[in-house]
């Protein structure tokens, strides 16, 4: 559980800083790219369901902390609309990228390219007002249905969290997967056909090419960490996971924890004023630390 936790320290490092970084530069100059507007948004969401992740993880290495009723619902109503905003805010990410990259003759595309700066914030607001809808219809229905046994109640309690989560990721995985799909087409289209060009013509070469090639490595990343973090999370909702050996507990564990912390830090390291920062923090941290400990002490221990 130690790596799990070094997983979840990083998280939080990595998405405080994003936040941090584009919150100091709002202050600064009161305005935020589209881009900046998103991640930022994203970073605050996995941020703070990192810290309700946690619950998790130890109900499944303490499971009589979330024995009573009272504890287990409040816990499961947070978790599920932290998890459910990360996701969706994933999703529009996905859909920047696609509207801003990609390329089609469509006029449906041409259109949301000349207004997605526009769009941004309807999509965030949008997207919270959905996880707001999904999190009251769940929280509703159990007040409702909670007459029986705390045992009868902590297992309805968990079926319909179970079946929220899936129907509600619904939506957003749809788009987050379309969205992904048509721009690593885009890009896939563009690569084959500046390798063309350059076979053709020798002495063709387009230095996009291979800033196209990292931005479809990125992308099918992305594509891949997201979904292999929905499964994980799928079945890590209570006793409908089938989690009965500790180490199957631990693999789940460790991919949900991994998927917020290791996307950010592709963020950063995909987005020159992130990664120049970052940089900077590191270097100066390192001449602060050769000042506190000279080589000579540095030797003597």
């Amino acid at each position: 559980w130690e790596g799990i936790s070094i997983e979840f320290s990083a998280g939080v490092v990595t998405n405080g800083y994003i936040v941090a970084l584009n919150c100091i530069d709002w202050a600064k100059s009161r305005t935020l790219t589209s881009y900046d507007k998103i991640i930022t948004s994203l970073a605050f969401s996995r941020f703070c369901l990192q810290f309700f992740m946690i619950s998790n993880v130890l109900s499944k290495v303490y499971p009589n902390i979330f024995d009573r009723f009272e504890t287990l619902q409040p816990s499961l109503v947070i978790w599920m609309f932290t998890n459910q905003v990360s996701l969706c805010f994933a999703s529009c990410l996905s859909v920047f990228y696609c509207v801003k990259i990609a390329t089609f003759n469509q006029s449906l595309f041409s259109w949301l390219k000349l207004r997605l700066s526009k769009l941004v914030p309807w999509l965030l607001l949008g997207s919270i007002l959905y996880c707001l809808v999904t999190t009251v219809a769940f929280t509703l229905f159990n007040c409702v249905s909670t007459n029986g046994t705390i045992s009868d109640n902590k297992d309805n309690l968990l079926e319909f969290t179970f079946l929220i989560h899936s129907i509600g990721s619904i939506f957003p995985l749809t788009v987050f997967i379309a969205s992904s799909v048509l721009l690593i087409i885009s890009l896939w289209r563009h690569i084959r056909k500046m390798n063309l060009n350059s076979d053709l013509n020798p002495n063709f070469r387009n230095p996009s090419t291979d800033t196209h090639v990292r931005a479809l490595k990125s992308v099918v990343s992305f594509f891949i960490i997201y979904n292999i973090y929905y499964v994980a999370s799928t079945f890590s909702i209570g006793n409908l996971s089938y989690l009965n050996a500790e180490w199957e507990t631990w693999v789940v564990s460790f991919i949900s924890a991994a998927y917020p912390s290791v996307h950010s830090i592709i963020l950063i390291l995909g987005n020159p004023k992130l990664k120049l920062a970052s940089g900077k923090i590191l270097h100066s941290t390192n001449c602060c630390f050769k000042e506190s400990f000279p080589a000579d002490e540095l030797l003597y221990f």
